[in-house]
């Protein structure tokens, strides 16, 4: 058998979403015996996580196996491209750390989520996707600047375990401002799955902060197929009328993703663009959803996000779930 990586939430089926979700469902409170005993997972962190590793780290555990955590300053400068003459700053190729890797472990996982260049370079997962190309063993996407897999599925159950059935459902994925410049990963995956499942979505957004249009031609699509829709509004008022689910992110500005200070400077107006008490009134008693970590009383608000209707710590403990769910698909 061909290895299996876990890299992208396009392309899912709806069969293979509820299949993996149904099974975290099953083993969520529960320890599944040592179904992973012998297994090691070594996980890459080019960029700081919380609950990414900590719930990766736990589910292998409860599973039966182990984990390997390497940071960047354990790992060489990397060259991800081919035919390259490395006479610059990178130490190693990733083709050969791939390939070392695989040797001494049964899974990979990768978190490369670093802005480097051009949104058109960054956009394409150069690291992670040679990883995946080179590697004997699964690699799981563990958070890029294009995406964020794992984030999304933990979302999806918790939105299923609230709401039940999630055709037709509204929901709001809005942007929220934020003083540093932050990855789509989240917002594409979470759109993507919510397309899949038939939701009806609005993307809200200021002029500018579009994400990437692949992604939304994708996900209008999926949604049409799935008896749903995606639209897009500037007007984060109107967007929020209605919500079931109000997922609240920021996002980087991909016209200037490589002019850090241009879109500091575009952020300076858009400080009313956050979740209060005011907004959530306007919903449909509406869950808040935000994936973590989160600047306080500045995309959200303390009241909405201490509130009854927040759902963010369930998001994180469904984190470990779902994982737990997928690494029995890919190692078991």
């Amino acid at each position: 058998m061909s290895k299996r990586d876990f890299l992208t939430t396009a392309g899912m089926t709806r069969h293979e979403l509820d299949d993996l979700l149904d099974l975290a469902t099953r083993i969520k409170g529960k320890r599944p015996g040592q179904v992973l005993g012998g297994k090691t997972l070594g996980m890459l962190f080019f960029q700081p996580s919380l609950r990414t590793r900590v719930s990766f780290e736990v589910g292998m555990v409860q599973l039966g196996g182990h984990c390997i955590n390497l940071s960047s300053d354990d790992l060489y400068e990397l060259e991800p491209n081919e035919q390259t003459i490395m006479d610059g700053r990178a130490e190693e190729h990733v083709k050969d750390a791939a390939l070392t890797l695989s040797r001494y472990v049964d899974a990979l996982g990768i978190r490369a989520a670093a802005r480097t260049s051009t949104w058109e370079h960054d956009r394409q997962e150069l690291l992670l996707r040679s990883y995946a190309r080179h590697a004997s063993v699964p690699v799981i996407n563990l958070e890029t600047v294009f995406e964020h897999p794992c984030q999304a599925l933990a979302d999806v159950l918790t939105m299923r375990e609230n709401l039940v059935s999630l055709k037709s459902r509204k929901l709001t994925l809005m942007w929220c401002n934020h003083p540093e410049p932050k990855s789509l990963g989240p917002t594409h995956s979470v759109l993507q799955l919510a397309a899949l499942m038939g939701m009806d979505v609005t993307l809200a957004h200021p002029l500018g902060f579009d994400i990437d249009h692949e992604v939304l031609a994708r996900s209008k699509t999926a949604a049409s197929d799935a008896g749903g829709s995606v639209r897009v509004s500037n007007d984060r008022e109107e967007a929020c009328k209605g919500a079931e689910v109000m997922y609240a992110r920021s996002w980087g500005c991909t016209k200037y993703w490589d002019d850090n200070e241009r879109e500091a400077m575009v952020k300076r107006s858009l400080q009313g663009w956050r979740v209060d008490e005011q907004l959530m009134a306007t919903t449909n008693n509406a869950l808040l959803m935000h994936p973590l970590p989160v600047r306080r009383n500045v995309a959200a608000t303390d009241a909405v996000l201490d509130g009854e209707r927040s759902r963010i710590y369930d998001q994180a403990a469904n984190r470990a779930h779902v994982q737990k769910a997928l690494l029995m698909q890919l190692l078991k």
